[in-house]
């Protein structure tokens, strides 16, 4: 019988990343990535997702978040749809990293695994992105990583950062206005980024994205 096709789920946000990268940054990352890994192993891509949740930027200008319960209904909602329709090998792709937007995803991820047997990555890109550039220690949101994916991607939406981002940290303490972490709006080197080392970057990750694939799935590189 021939193998089903693995299914790749890029979900994506709408998040404020400085002033020099677009609104859809996080959803511009996984979706390239998708394309990429699709071609690279035979894969399948679903349409995305282009919201999540968002706790520490939440209140700067352009962020739209969605509720923890939404997104985890949404993500648990569209993969059953996905087992359904005959997937049973999949890879979720998130491009926004934060804590309890994963936390949504995962519970998601989880339930359909239980409910189905269905074979599931969840995979956030970044974490595989910041291991391939070694000397980018205290990048982050928006920062030397993320400018120069995008740049690589679509060099058309990015505009020049003028200054390196700043991140404060408040500790251990929990308040009410985190978007005051980044007064720049952005932490790390984005003036410093290049399409070129975007290239490298997200070719990184999709060669890893590759290994996880034939080595949890099976299937041609």
């Amino acid at each position: 019988m021939k193998k089903r096709p693995v299914v790749i789920l890029p979900i994506g946000a709408t998040e404020a990343h400085g002033p020099h990268l677009p609104l859809d940054t996080d959803s511009v990352q996984p979706e390239s990535i998708a394309d990429m890994l699709a071609e690279r192993i035979g894969g399948l891509v679903a349409p995305p997702i282009r919201y999540g949740q968002h706790s520490s930027t939440r209140n700067m200008p352009g962020t739209l978040s969605i509720r923890f319960e939404t997104l985890r209904n949404l993500v648990y909602d569209v993969l059953s749809s996905l087992v359904r329709n005959g997937a049973d090998k999949i890879v979720v792709v998130s491009g926004h990293a934060g804590a309890v937007h994963m936390a949504a995803l995962k519970l998601a991820c989880e339930r359909v695994v239980q409910e189905s047997g269905v074979k599931l990555m969840l995979v956030a890109d970044y974490d595989l992105a910041i291991e391939s550039v070694p000397d980018a220690k205290g990048d982050g949101h928006g920062g030397l990583v993320e400018t120069s994916r995008v740049l690589a991607v679509d060099k058309k939406k990015v505009k020049r950062a003028k200054k390196k981002g700043r991140f404060i940290d408040k500790g251990y303490m929990i308040v009410p206005n985190p978007e005051t972490c980044y007064p720049d709006g952005f932490v790390g080197d984005a003036p410093g980024a290049s399409a070129e080392l975007g290239r490298r970057v997200n070719d990184h990750v999709v060669d890893r994205l590759v290994d996880l694939v034939r080595t949890n799935f099976g299937g041609r590189k």
